[in-house]
């Protein structure tokens, strides 16, 4: 299974330019990684220079790669990919970015042995690779080509276009945004939702506002879907609702919904992951998500990046819960007869999400309130980000 997609090709076909399209129309993420800059002299070509992604808005020096001397014989400065390089690389897997980005690996390289390796560490890592391949042959370039978890592509004129579509979903796939193994189609979901569902989503919004005692502010509805939970709680209280899902088909479709409610002005639908929240820090007074928790296969980086957009005295209100005992029974049998195995996958989900101990796996944030309910009609985690002062209102 390729994890870093690597784009090839002639010589001036576009290949950097396709690159920074992709990276241009991707959601709001975090990408770390550096690109090799042209220098020209005397409008002459005369040098190429490394750039840190991190530093690309400083005025720093130029780190040059390779140098142009005697108008047409080019030099190579392995010690730049050695130092400047590797640091970069090394802080690409500190930081912990969505993507890593590297255009372009030639031959300059070629000596830079320190650099190589540094290269080969961070595609063996699970942060996926973006990259450009010099359409050369070297032992280097020949082994990344090689690697199983590498997919390259051959870019022409004649197939850019084409070419660019095809990267772009693959790289929303490898960051969690496209249709990976936890894919639901869209359409389906709403057909579901609207035959069998629907009536949770009132329910659920009145509990969470009686629970937390919350009528205003920012709302963030975390795997929101197509929309429902976040919009009926905004039609029953003052706050401004931002929806957030993975899925675009599904946000289009929470669109159409919002127009429905006549709640444009007061709704806002938000492509992005809930492992990196495109929203600042401290920013949300209220975060809901129903149902997406079973997904989440990294538990404790999710409710850690809902803790970092919580306003001081937010809180949160996640789970899986059905509104009422007689509700979830009505909609086990329904779902029952639409899928005969739903019964037993739903309750594999439950056992692997409820049996984790969350007041371990919250044991580092500074809550003034967390708690764990389990009932028939579904199990819910409650926290609540501590106040510079006072108490918060859901321990009272």
């Amino acid at each position: 299974m390729h994890n870093n997609i690597f784009v090839t090709g002639d010589l001036h076909v576009g290949k950097s330019t396709l690159i920074q399209r992709v990276l241009s129309n991707l959601p709001l993420i975090k990408i770390l990684g550096f690109k090799t800059s042209r220098f020209f002299q005397n409008k002459k070509l005369a040098g190429f220079y490394l750039e840190d992604f991190s530093r690309l808005c400083q005025d720093t020096p130029k780190a040059f790669i390779g140098r142009c001397v005697n108008d047409n014989y080019w030099v190579s400065i392995p010690e730049t990919f050695d130092i400047l390089g590797v640091e970069i690389l090394q802080n690409c897997l500190k930081g912990k970015p969505d993507l890593i980005v590297m255009d372009e690996l030639g031959f300059f390289e070629n000596d830079a042995k320190l650099f190589q390796k540094h290269v080969f560490a961070v595609l063996a890592s699970p942060i996926p690779v973006l990259g450009v391949l010099k359409k050369k042959r070297t032992p280097f370039l020949d082994q990344i080509r090689k690697r199983s978890d590498v997919k390259v592509f051959e870019v022409t004129r004649e197939n850019r276009d084409r070419m660019y579509e095809q990267i772009y979903e693959e790289v929303l796939q490898l960051i969690g945004l496209g249709k990976g193994k936890n894919y639901i189609d869209a359409a389906s979901y709403e057909k579901t939702v609207k035959e069998v569902f629907a009536p949770v989503y009132p329910v659920i919004a009145k509990q969470i506002l009686d629970r937390t005692k919350m009528k205003s502010g920012i709302c963030l509805d975390v795997g929101a879907g197509t929309g429902h939970l976040g919009i009926e709680l905004t039609k029953i209280s003052d706050f401004n609702t931002y929806l957030l899902d993975c899925s675009q088909d599904m946000l289009l479709i929470a669109e159409q919904n919002i127009e429905r409610a006549g709640l444009q002005g007061r709704v806002h639908t938000l492509l992005g992951s809930v492992y990196r929240i495109p929203l600042n820090n401290e920013s949300v007074d209220l975060v809901i998500s129903r149902g997406s928790l079973y997904f989440w296969e990294q538990k404790k980086l999710a409710l850690h990046e809902i803790y970092r957009v919580l306003a001081p005295g937010g809180m949160a209100y996640i789970g899986g819960g059905f509104g009422s005992a007689e509700l979830k029974r009505k909609i086990y049998l329904q779902m029952q007869q639409k899928d005969q195995n739903w019964r037993k996958n739903m309750a594999q989900k439950i056992n692997q999400t409820n049996n984790i101990n969350y007041l371990e796996l919250l044991k580092d944030l500074d809550l003034a309130y967390l708690e764990v309910s389990n009932s028939e009609a579904g199990m819910w985690l409650i926290m609540q980000k501590k106040q510079e002062f006072g108490v918060g209102t859901a321990s009272n």
